[in-house]
């Protein structure tokens, strides 16, 4: 970290190669969308190498780079709204699929279009929680509130994802 923080492209690119999967996977969750996620993944990492300067190691490197992930998402949202986009994973196959796989199908898109839906803060959370293994602390720390607001929102989230999906119980 030190070496980046002075300048050292090489060691940047280290930190990029160990965190780049999970801030994918956080900008995939985040934004529905393969193409989104890896724009939001580039701008955060080019981000992070603009404002290393800036950067306090009271946090983790990780924890810093998802909260830039989590603004870059929120920028995105609020600039593409509304957007429903389903990730590409959930395109059906054009092939003849089998009546569980069908069901199957449906109840993914159902629960991404549902957790899509859920406010910005509720479905940050969620994802970085439920999703990502992040503490309730961690979450906090990352969406800058305390450990007890970050419950909340989790618990907020799931309780609207039961409500949402509850047809498919």
């Amino acid at each position: 970290m030190r070496q980046a923080r002075a300048g050292d492209e090489t060691a940047f690119e280290a930190l990029v190669r160990t965190h780049q999967d999970r801030a994918f996977a956080v900008a995939l969750r985040m934004t529905g969308n393969a193409e989104d996620a890896r724009d939001v993944t580039q701008d955060a990492f080019l981000r992070a190498w603009q404002g290393l300067a800036s950067y306090r190691e009271d946090a983790a490197f990780g924890t810093w780079l998802t909260r830039i992930v989590i603004n870059r998402c929120h920028n995105l949202r609020r600039a593409a709204r509304p957007t429903a986009a389903l990730a590409e994973h959930d395109v059906t196959d054009p092939a003849p699929q089998t009546e569980a796989r069908v069901e199957h199908a449906a109840r993914h898109s159902a629960t991404m279009a549902a957790v899509l839906a859920l406010p910005f803060d509720q479905r940050a959370a969620l994802v970085l929680h439920t999703l990502n293994g992040y503490s309730h602390a961690e979450v906090g720390r990352i969406l800058g509130t305390s450990e007890a607001a970050a419950k909340v929102r989790v618990h907020r989230a799931r309780r609207a994802l039961i409500d949402q999906l509850q047809d498919w119980r």
